[in-house]
């Protein structure tokens, strides 16, 4: 017995320890070796981008808490991932609250034979062992026709929802045919128990996919799924410019420009024609004169407070810069696509659309058709929620154009006789996959005081940069040059002596060179050897100094570490940090010293993390969320005239909440605040279940994580509670008692 269980002990002990020789270190080897040279995507919470050294003295460039990075969306609903366990116990309870006749059909369509298990709980069982297995489900699309295949990947990019007429039409426009004949498919489908229906109003109905099938049929449904791609030599491309930095760069440099040249403006807010022209000149290597491009990025910094008008001149505005650049590079991201969808709704999908395409070139027929039933999908839902069943001859627009993310440098277009095809910018890449490393984490200092600054360099050392030298040029590498008027403005702008030196020293791949640092030291001389600070100073005792400052909550909350123990913290966020440190077992006095700051930059600050945590409930794949809510198994219904027989006997829902968006939800709390009503919600909790609350609304607020929150008191539970924005699905207002 012994000697048999020898070897397997031995195994066991060198598994042990070669999982122990391949454990990743702590950071400090810089091989590649082990397990781990690099951030998986998708996974970790470090955060990414070169290390910047800046100086000591500067604003404390907090970040919020690092996200994933978000990968492409597929018809804005679907993600393919293996099912666990917590998976296959959620889609148990789905398949249960289903109606016998839809999960007879289903069990049937995956092929077992629901006649033969008499009890509802083995048939539940048999389908998700089925669907987990993948084998089951693969076979049976794999088997169907052509036309079943397309018709339900059809589907599915209209966001699983779809008005059955309406659909049918779409179907004949796209795919050629016959209504009749399409509608036969969708009956084959039905029976198959792969598609239900809405309840039927004056023979009209919603077509649905259960939403626990729509990730499970992605992976066979690729191939219909898939933009098609075309490739030939003689595809002539259209204004094709050779330089497309990344985004981050191009408006980092713009706000380095515009605060060393601050243009005026014109009384219909235009820019001064002898300023724009100096502008078009200067920036001539990325971007033409009075392109979209150009519009783009001053939209971008005036939407978000970049910039703000000061009399008649445009001006940066550096405390939202440094929110700007503090912030994690994905809600960066999330800004700019936010920005991108206000020029043309669903930009990124599009942009994620043509990028998976690995850089060949995609017509623009099927990708003008994917973008149609992306927009009739939305109205479908729209109308769904309304309870609108009458069919109707709007957004059928057949085709569109592409010209606006053309026209802002996001996607290339060539043409070949009469036909269009579209591949993304080398700037549109980065933004969808920034690199881990750009392979720029310093710049190059000369001894002639010429400072160069590659492209792909971090956009917070680009910034600072600019506010020590003058920017001379914006190409491949944007050039500067060192003057004591610029270590003039630097200085006051609050940079130390030695911070100017250290900087330099520290972020120059050459070093700091010694001519160069006599120099500035006598232009500098004892400058800020005194300085005054405006702020609120917050002290902690030496006892719950290491306490505080492991706390990650309070981390958005402190400006500025001058020792342990001695922070500067904003004035107009003290009602926010008091309550969250006695929340975190502190004992704040009652009172405190203020040294005010400028209310209109940190109501500018505080927008711009609003538009951070809208930009974020954007990003969460708002369309996904509504189709898990739509698609309950109460809801679903046999398609009318299926083989599946009709459900009956069930209880008619209580009257409920209207379905409302993020944006919607943030209006109505605004409004009942405003008024002093009530508000009735159906709220989904973190364990997936849907509660049903009557609260009363004090205010909108962002919480440390950076999403947007209603804060509210239960009136059952008499508890003042947060809600996130993004979790609210149904609400209305109720007048108080």
């Amino acid at each position: 017995m012994s000697e048999s269980q020898s070897p397997s002990r031995s195994d066991s002990r060198k598994r042990r320890r070669r999982r122990r020789r391949n454990k990743p270190d702590d950071g400090n080897n810089d091989g590649g070796g082990g397990g781990g040279g690099g951030r998986r995507r998708g996974g970790g919470d470090a955060p990414s981008g070169p290390n910047v050294s800046v100086p000591a003295s500067s604003k404390n460039n907090r970040r919020r808490r690092s996200r994933r990075r978000r990968g492409a969306p597929v018809a804005g609903l679907t993600r393919r991932r293996r099912i666990s366990r917590a998976e296959a116990q959620e889609l148990t309870g789905y398949l249960s609250r289903m109606a016998p006749p839809l999960l007879g059909a289903l069990y049937k369509g995956l092929g077992g034979q629901p006649t033969r298990v008499n009890e509802p709980g083995r048939v539940v069982q048999l389908t998700v062992r089925a669907i987990a297995q993948g084998k089951r489900l693969g076979n049976l699309l794999k088997n169907a026709h052509p036309r079943d295949r397309t018709a339900l990947a059809t589907l599915i990019q209209c966001g699983g929802l779809a008005h059955s007429d309406e659909f049918l039409r779409e179907l004949s426009i796209s795919l050629g045919g016959q209504e009749r004949e399409w509608r036969k498919v969708m009956l084959q489908l039905a029976n198959k128990g792969l598609l239900s229906a809405s309840r039927e109003q004056d023979g009209q109905f919603f077509y649905l996919v259960p939403d626990p099938l729509v990730e499970h049929m992605v992976e066979h449904l690729a191939e219909e799924l898939k933009v098609p791609t075309f490739k030939h030599e003689d595809i002539e491309l259209k204004e094709g410019r050779p330089f497309s930095p990344p985004l981050d760069f191009s408006i980092t440099t713009l706000c380095a420009y515009l605060d060393q040249r601050p243009p005026r403006l014109t009384q219909q807010q235009e820019i001064f024609k002898v300023h724009k022209e100096e502008m078009d000149t200067f920036f001539d290597q990325l971007w033409s004169g009075d392109s979209e491009l150009f519009h783009f990025h001053i939209d971008f910094l005036m939407l978000h407070g970049l910039v703000e008008l000061r009399g008649d001149r445009l001006a940066v505005n550096r405390a939202v810069v440094e929110e700007w650049l503090a912030l994690d590079p994905q809600d960066q991201r999330d800004l700019i696509f936010r920005a991108l969808d206000k020029r043309f709704a669903y930009a990124e999908w599009i942009l994620w659309a043509v990028h998976a395409g690995a850089g060949e070139w995609v017509p623009e027929r099927p990708l003008s058709a994917l973008y149609r039933r992306w927009k009739r999908g939305e109205d479908w839902r729209v109308r769904f929620h309304k309870g609108e069943y009458t069919a109707t001859r709007s957004m059928e627009r057949e085709s569109y154009s592409f010209s606006p993310l053309v026209n802002a440098g996001m996607i290339e277009m060539g043409e070949w006789g009469q036909e269009k095809f579209y591949r993304l910018t080398p700037r549109a890449k980065t933004l969808l996959e920034p690199p881990e490393d750009d392979g720029f984490s310093q710049f190059y200092l000369t001894p002639s005081f010429e400072i160069m600054a590659p492209a792909g360099l971090a956009p917070l050392l680009l910034f600072r940069v600019g506010e020590l030298s003058e920017l001379t040029g914006a190409d491949r590498a944007n050039t500067y040059k060192i003057t004591e008027i610029s270590i003039e403005r630097a200085l006051e702008k609050g940079w130390r002596r030695e911070d100017v030196l250290d900087f330099l020293r520290d972020n120059s791949q050459t070093g700091l060179p010694e001519n160069v640092e006599q120099t500035l030291k006598s232009w500098m001389g004892h400058h800020g050897d005194i300085e005054f600070h405006d702020c609120v100073v917050l002290t902690v005792h030496k006892s719950r100094i290491r306490k505080l400052e492991s706390m990650r909550e309070l981390k958005p909350f402190l400006l500025h570490r001058f020792v342990p123990g001695m922070y500067a913290v904003d004035r107009n966020r003290m009602a926010k940090l008091v309550p969250l440190l006695e929340e975190l077992g502190f004992q704040p006095g009652k009172e405190a010293h203020h040294y005010p700051g400028d209310p209109e930059q940190s109501s500018a600050r505080e927008r711009l993390h609003e538009m951070v945590a809208e930009a974020r409930e954007a990003s969460d794949d708002p369309m996904a969320r509504a189709h898990a809510a739509d698609t309950q198994p109460e809801d679903l219904h046999p398609v009318p005239g299926s083989q599946v027989r009709a459900v009956t006997g069930r209880k008619k829902k209580r009257d409920q909440p209207p379905r409302v968006s993020p944006r919607e939800a943030r209006e109505l709390v605004d409004m009942a605040v405003a008024q002093r009503k009530n508000l009735e919600i159906v709220y989904l909790a973190k364990d997936g279940k849907r509660v049903s609350s009557k609260v009363e609304p004090e205010r909108l607020a962002i919480s440390p994580a950076g999403d947007a929150v209603m804060v509210a008191r239960d009136l059952i539970k008499s508890a003042r509670l947060t809600y996130k924005l993004t979790q609210i699905e149904r609400m209305r207002a109720l007048e108080r008692d």
